[in-house]
């Protein structure tokens, strides 16, 4: 309940402060890595989003990785796939890795970039770095680093 309710007054307030002093707010705080896909609950208890390019099969998240709402990984090489709170990050043509998207400095979700000459994720809130490396970050830590396997196309990502 605590993280829900950091996750609705980090989202929320903002904007409702701003639109009271009459300012308009487009949140724009990650250059293409904040590539949201809903989760997409079609009463089938959230597990088939064939459709959205991935499906749940135990606590594995198998994704598609041909489909278009995961072409950011091809062009950025990388992505934050919100609807399972996770960052994507292409290595090579068969290798990536998956880490939380969850800031270790402030739970922060949405507002991350990625340098890849620095070879790290940057989170803006507090503009906290961490290593795509799985080594330990900045402040708060490190990116919690899930197990990952590639076959067919298909990213396996095991958050555990």
């Amino acid at each position: 309940m605590k993280n829900k309710r950091r996750e609705f007054l980090t989202n929320v307030c903002p904007t409702v402060a701003l639109a009271f002093m009459g300012v308009s707010m487009l949140e724009a705080c990650s250059s293409g890595g904040d590539d949201s896909i809903d989760n997409g609950n079609d009463g089938s208890g959230g597990d088939n989003n064939t459709d959205k390019g991935y499906v749940i099969s135990g606590s594995d998240v198998i994704i598609d990785l041909n489909h278009g709402n995961f072409s950011a990984l091809s062009t950025n090489g990388w992505m934050n796939f919100t609807a399972q709170k996770m960052l994507l990050l292409k290595i090579d043509s068969s290798n990536y890795r998956a880490f939380t998207n969850s800031c270790p400095h402030n739970g922060v979700r949405n507002s991350w970039s990625y340098s890849s000459s620095e070879d790290k994720f940057k989170c803006s809130a507090h503009n906290n770095s961490y290593p795509s490396d799985c080594s330990a970050g900045t402040v708060g830590g490190a990116l919690k680093c899930y197990d990952t396997s590639y076959a067919s196309d298909k990213l396996t990502v095991t958050p555990s």
